[in-house]
């Protein structure tokens, strides 16, 4: 792949220039730029990151943020490749100061630190005064930062780097430090943003609420985002992200009474537009993105499920049919994977088990092996390369349990059963785990599966404004004002036992550091 990326973007960069651009070769320049982008992987992107920097081509800045993304939101296995060592001090230092650098652990980040100066220990052992601030030390647990930060070797011998860790080891027995005027950053004690939050669309009440799943809390997104004349009465309607918009697509004001209007918030500019309707009314629909394109499939009118389906531009705002599903469905659950829609249960004249894949290329939709539980209101998403349906419900009979279908075998089976039933929810993946939320009984419920463990557990349950509201969700990413919809990133002060006579041990060792090396020195 390293040789095909070279070959692009040497291909983009001989495009854009002056006397390429005179034989109206965008096209192929666009082509060029889409090949790189959707291979971009652990293994390149660092080089594509770094190529990119030095062209001024818009295309070329593009493809620069794109990467830059992604080394950010997979810096756990970027990490670990062999491109990862032939960063700069600054190139490093750049990625490691970004707010929403995506890792389970901070301690990920600081051994990154330890791989990349071990590379060459000789000349980038002095990095460690740089690089270190970059790392939240203040989130990692004290037993860790004694044992594997204060005394390694190359904290210890820079007397910089070594005082940053005392003095984290300081504020987390004395918080109040952080108020002073000692000189202690802040951020190290504070949450990194998460790559992505979960918005929801409590369809009856029309609020909307964003989850912030590395802290497990909910936030109320202002209120500027409801449009009275938009949300007011509208229900059965479905959300989708795209750029930096979210789409409410279709609904209506009952349930007999379907729309084809379409509205698109921007989150970053605060703004409303209604774009160009459906060429159909319809409500209780499936919606996805695939390819920069947004895709919308059966729901119901006219008192009768849908087999149509259509396909909107954002670029030209512009719906057009494509290719019939095999079933009708309303109430069904729709994802994306390998450049391929799947859509999965819902309802026609009977509940459903039955799944088709819609392939953009041949605009033909084709039935796999259905289901083995007949599903309608569920949620359907693409994890670990594979399609998850989960909960809904079986006539009156609410589901927990939730299968997975395997591509490669066109077969499904059984996965763990989620703690509680679940229909009309939502459902997103985030963080590699699936997220599904709903309302109802006046509580407010969020689950998340694990499939390293297979298996579900309640990480939020809290009141509810409602007895009973349908839920409708969309992930928002990459944004530049990410942190307006995540809780607040305080500092967070992890309190341990025994700290105050620990620290005093930790003082005591430095002085005695400090003062030995004034002698030798």
């Amino acid at each position: 792949m390293e040789c095909q990326c070279e070959f692009y973007c040497d291909i983009i960069t001989r495009l854009s220039s002056r006397l390429m651009h005179q034989f109206n070769v965008k096209s192929l320049e666009q082509t060029c730029f889409e090949v790189l982008r959707d291979n971009i992987c652990p293994e390149n992107c660092i080089g594509l990151w770094q190529f990119t920097k030095v062209w001024y081509i818009p295309i070329l800045i593009q493809l620069k943020y794109e990467a830059f993304y992604f080394i950010c939101e997979n810096f756990e296995e970027v990490s670990l490749c062999e491109e990862f060592l032939k960063l700069t001090k600054e190139e490093l230092a750049d990625i490691l100061d970004q707010d929403d650098l995506t890792v389970t652990q901070e301690s990920t980040v600081y051994q990154s630190v330890l791989r990349w100066i071990n590379h060459m220990p000789e000349e980038r052992q002095g990095a460690i005064s740089t690089l270190l601030p970059k790392v939240r030390l203040g989130l990692m647990d004290k037993s860790y930062i004694t044992d594997n930060v204060l005394n390694n070797d190359v904290v210890k011998t820079n007397p910089e780097s070594h005082l940053l860790v005392t003095d984290t080891l300081k504020v987390m027995s004395q918080p109040s430090l952080l108020c002073s005027e000692s000189g202690i950053n802040n951020t190290l004690f504070c949450h990194r943003l998460p790559n992505a939050v979960l918005l929801m669309f409590r369809l009856n009440s029309n609020t909307i609420e964003a989850f912030d799943y590395s802290t497990n809390s909910w936030i109320t997104v202002h209120n500027h985002l409801i449009q009275e004349d938009i949300m007011t009465h509208l229900c059965f309607y479905n959300t989708v992200f795209l750029g930096r918009c979210f789409y409410i697509v279709g609904g209506g004001l009952s349930w007999t009474n379907p729309s084809n209007r379409v509205w698109r918030f921007n989150l970053v500019t605060h703004t409303w537009q209604e774009m160009s309707p459906m060429q159909e009314s319809r409500n209780s629909l499936s919606v996805t993105v695939l390819k920069r394109c947004i895709y919308t499939m059966g729901g119901f009118r006219n008192l009768t499920s849908l087999r149509t389906a259509e396909r909107y531009q954002p670029n030209i705002n512009q719906w057009m049919f494509i290719a019939s599903m095999n079933e009708r469905r309303s109430y069904a659950s729709c994802t994306t994977l390998n450049n391929k829609i799947y859509i999965c249960g819902g309802q026609s004249y009977r509940i459903l088990n039955t799944a088709e894949y819609y392939n953009p290329d041949t605009n033909q939709w084709t039935l796999i092996t259905p289901m083995g539980t007949p599903r309608s209101g569920l949620g359907v998403v693409a994890y670990m390369g594979h399609i998850c349906a989960v909960g809904g419900s079986y006539g009156f009979r609410p589901l927990r349990s939730a299968e997975a279908y395997d591509p490669e075998t066109n077969t499904w089976y059984d996965v763990s059963e989620m703690v509680h039933t679940h229909s009309y929810f939502g459902i997103a993946v985030m963080n590699r785990r699936i997220f599904v939320v709903s309302c109802r009984r006046e509580n407010k419920f969020v689950e998340c599966y694990d499939y390293t463990t297979n298996t579900w557990s309640v990480v939020f349950s809290g009141m509810n404004h409602s007895e009973y509201d349908e839920v409708s969700c969309c992930v928002i990413s990459r944004l530049p004002n990410m942190a307006e919809y995540c809780s607040p990133r305080e500092p967070i002060i992890p309190r341990t036992q025994d700290m105050e006579q620990f620290l005093e041990e930790i003082v005591d060792k430095s002085q005695n550091l400090v003062f030995c090396e004034r002698i030798d020195g």
